[in-house]
């Protein structure tokens, strides 16, 4: 069975939230460079300045620039992060620009030579925190941390502070950005799978509504028919023939039966009964008219489902061809009555076949009330209409 084109927009939301969570973290991680971009602009001159051969340095921002268009341009095609391959190449080149440092660097003042390269090589590890490869995020930031050891070129200063910030940045960032990236992709995956089991519910409710709406009254009246009835069994078809075309609607097009508002569906109600030989006229308040778009649709709907089973009640037990429908609104209540003039109810209506539409409305601040008043018989359904819905 196809799905809703109205359920696909809404799963859309979630069904592919893991992918869209990885373009989210590479943007991230794109304005991150941008900003390691900005504090290269005044800090990497100093740096090239310093290296001797004057070559390594223009060498170190060249590969620096030229990875980072790569890292740019493979992120924007893929619309995601791109996987270990990414990583690989983020702390391979800072790997790289770190051994070419350190025989380049003067003597006396490596750490703050190498200030730049710090900078730039954490942006470096924070992706291969975003690889999904813990392999490749342990041995990216081990050889970055080796590396700036050997570029420092005096074992001494590993416990100078500067050192010790450095490196343990490294494994801090690393840990950080490679557990908040797994927790990350965990939720959308979870939302994900959430969406799609809330639509899958939400079809199966509607499938269940297009059944009851439709078949289920059908099946009612054929297994209430009058044989003796003129063409009756003509009309019965029919009302088969339009609940299997809704019915096949739905399946082929996920999309179920239009709803209507309150007073279309007294309308509607008042028509269909008609094919049962049933004529019933319509009386509705300009009050009721103004006030029905009020009524949530769920009490629309019970609403609805309620005055068919009278309807129908009074077509094929009150031995009438006319009724009449009337509704109203007045001091917080809509009210939908129908009344004709047959024997009245019998007990057993008032306690099985309308029993279910009374406690419906009854749970949602309504009521079904019947009464014979001497001959015929009339059923009233109230609702109740509140401000705060009347403003919405």
């Amino acid at each position: 069975m196809r799905r809703s084109i109205t359920h696909d927009q809404l799963a859309e939301k979630y069904r592919f939230a893991g992918r869209r969570m990885e373009w989210q973290l590479a943007k991230i991680l794109l304005l991150y460079r941008a900003l390691h971009v900005v504090q290269w602009v005044g800090a990497a001159p100093y740096m090239m300045d310093a290296l001797r051969p004057s070559w390594v340095g223009v060498a170190i921002v060249v590969l620096a620039a030229a990875e980072t268009a790569a890292l740019a341009a493979r992120l924007i095609h893929l619309r995601e992060y791109g996987g270990a391959w990414t990583g690989i190449m983020q702390v391979g080149t800072g790997v790289v620009m770190l051994s070419l440092a350190a025989f380049a660097a003067p003597a006396g003042d490596r750490t703050s030579v190498l200030a730049p390269l710090v900078i730039w090589t954490t942006g470096q590890i924070s992706g291969a925190g975003l690889s999904k490869s813990l392999p490749v995020l342990s041995a990216g930031t081990a050889g970055i941390s080796v590396a700036y050891l050997v570029a420092l070129g005096d074992p001494g200063k590993v416990l100078l502070p500067e050192t010790i910030i450095a490196l343990s940045g490294f494994v801090a960032l690393a840990v950080l950005i490679e557990r908040g990236a797994g927790f990350l992709r965990r939720s959308a995956a979870d939302l994900s799978d959430l969406s799609r089991r809330a639509a899958e519910e939400r079809h199966h409710r509607e499938l269940s509504d297009e059944l009851h709406n439709h078949w289920s009254h059908t099946v009612q009246r054929v297994a209430e028919h009058e044989c003796g009835r003129p063409g009756e069994f003509e009309r019965l078809r029919t009302l088969l023939v339009k609940d299997y075309a809704r019915l096949r609607a739905f399946i082929d097009t996920g999309r179920p039966a239009e709803r209507l508002g309150l007073v279309e569906t007294v309308h509607r109600e008042v028509s269909e009964v008609a094919e049962l030989g049933l004529v019933a006229e319509p009386l509705l308040s300009q009050a009721f008219r103004e006030r029905a778009g009020a009524v949530p649709q769920e009490v629309s709907d019970a609403v609805e489902a309620a005055l068919r089973a009278v309807l129908l009640n009074v077509a094929t037990r009150a031995r009438v061809e006319r009724a009449f429908v009337r509704a109203d609104a007045e001091d917080g209540l809509i009210r939908v009555s129908v009344s004709d003039q047959g024997p009245g109810f019998p007990p057993d209506a008032k306690l099985n076949s309308l029993a279910r539409h009374r406690t419906r409305l009854r749970e949602l601040g309504g009521d079904l009330r019947i009464s014979s008043p001497g001959h015929g018989a009339i059923v009233i359904l109230e609702v109740g209409v509140h401000e705060r819905q009347e403003r919405a």
